[in-house]
């Protein structure tokens, strides 16, 4: 009896094994080979709403040198959303050796400690997870009606790299091709060419994205001969540093001054609308959201200046130059809205989300004055009526 009741439980586990494999592999099959969005060369041959995918061959290619494309989908209307992906940042040996990897970010967590940094390489499927904004089936959405060009994201250099290096960490080298530069303006060229007259035009892009769409809104604006209206949104895009001059100048070679019309100081995201070395042909409106404690960039930004997370001293400090930073920002003489949220809060982590434009939850449940994202948006850039909200939390004090 006894041995009966050991087979049955070996052959019960085997079973359950056996369903978790089976459960497993119909997702691989499904997310990698059904899900695959149709390759085309351009909208023309698009009749439906559906993602397609466009490979830009040429230089373009991700970190690990596999090959890299965009995802597009044509609307309705005659706006457009150019999105630029985030996913991480890597400046040197350390950070550059640790790609993140889709078993690491699934098992991983949200440890204090970064273990990995950046995303080598674009994923087919990955238009399965576009929602918030990107989502044309929620009726209360007003941009499920705007075509898309997703630009992902794959270099670790905030889409303007242009530098192969190895890095080595105990004697094991890893070569990055820091290639954003290339792989930005191939994409954009296929925009340029398959959207002439759009009305509107929203450059966006979320945590590193975030800082790519404020360094190419003014190459967008400056394409755009007619009288379209260019709006710019970096949602939780915000990390000042001392190092940002050697990184995007040597690490990265993205030559910000002569390539992207702006002098790079401290603070990797104002100092593109606030130091701007070009003369912009059209008005551009920037949009800027963040959360007071973001459950991601405090942890860059300790890796950035060699800070313990011992403590939440990290946290704080963090929190404390992204709101010097819209109050700069706010202060000056350019078209700047902002978006301040302390929404699901968690006291524990001292914890906000990170990014709010991508999430269902967010985008319709994150209030800040009383407005939800989703309706500081809309104002802004449906309504085209500028508005800044939480404004009182740039002053809060930070919890004992």
């Amino acid at each position: 009896m006894a041995i009966m009741k050991t087979v049955w439980k070996y052959v019960k586990w085997l079973l359950i094994a056996l369903a978790v494999a089976l459960i497993v592999g119909a997702g691989y099959v499904y997310f990698i080979y059904l899900a695959k969005p149709a390759r085309i060369n351009d909208m023309a041959e698009v009749k439906d709403p559906q993602w397609r995918t466009v490979d830009l061959g040429g230089r373009s290619l991700c970190s690990d040198g596999s090959p890299y494309f965009i995802f597009v989908r044509k609307g309705a209307s005659d706006n457009l959303i150019i999105h630029f992906s985030g996913g991480g940042a890597c400046w040197d040996d350390t950070t550059c050796s640790a790609p993140i990897t889709l078993l690491g970010a699934l098992t991983q967590g949200d440890a204090k400690d970064l273990k990995a940094f950046y995303y080598p390489k674009t994923l087919d499927f990955f238009d399965r997870f576009l929602n918030g904004v990107f989502d044309r089936q929620a009726p209360k959405n007003p941009f499920k009606d705007w075509s898309v060009v997703f630009i992902p994201y794959c270099t670790g250099d905030f889409h303007v790299g242009d530098k192969t290096t190895r890095y080595n960490v105990g004697g094991t080298e890893t070569e990055v091709h820091h290639n954003g530069r290339d792989n930005t303006l191939n994409a954009l060229a296929w925009v340029f060419d398959n959207f002439r007259s759009p009305k509107k035009i929203l450059v966006s892009g979320e945590s590193a994205g975030g800082f790519a769409s404020a360094y190419w809104a003014p190459y967008v604006a400056n394409q755009y001969k007619g009288d379209e209206r260019i709006y710019q949104l970096s949602d939780c895009s915000q990390l000042t540093s001392a190092r940002w001059p050697a990184i995007l100048n040597s690490v990265w070679n993205s030559k910000p001054e002569a390539l992207l019309g702006f002098r790079v100081e401290n603070d990797a995201y104002a100092d593109a609308l606030l130091n701007r070395t070009d003369s912009l042909r059209k008005p551009i409106r920037h949009l800027n959201s963040n959360t007071l404690y973001d459950g991601v960039l405090p942890r860059f930004s300790a890796v950035l200046h060699h800070q313990s997370t011992d403590n939440k001293a990290y946290i704080y400090d963090w929190s404390k130059g992204m709101r010097t930073s819209v109050k700069k920002l706010a202060a000056a003489n350019i078209d700047y809205q902002f978006f301040l949220t302390d929404c699901r809060y968690d006291p524990q982590k001292v914890s906000t989300p990170h990014t709010l434009m991508g999430s269902d939850i967010s985008l319709y449940a994150c209030k800040s004055d009383g407005l939800t994202y989703m309706d500081w948006l809309r104002k802004n850039v449906i309504d085209d009526t500028p508005v800044s909200v939480g404004g009182a939390l740039l002053d809060k004090p930070n919890p004992n």
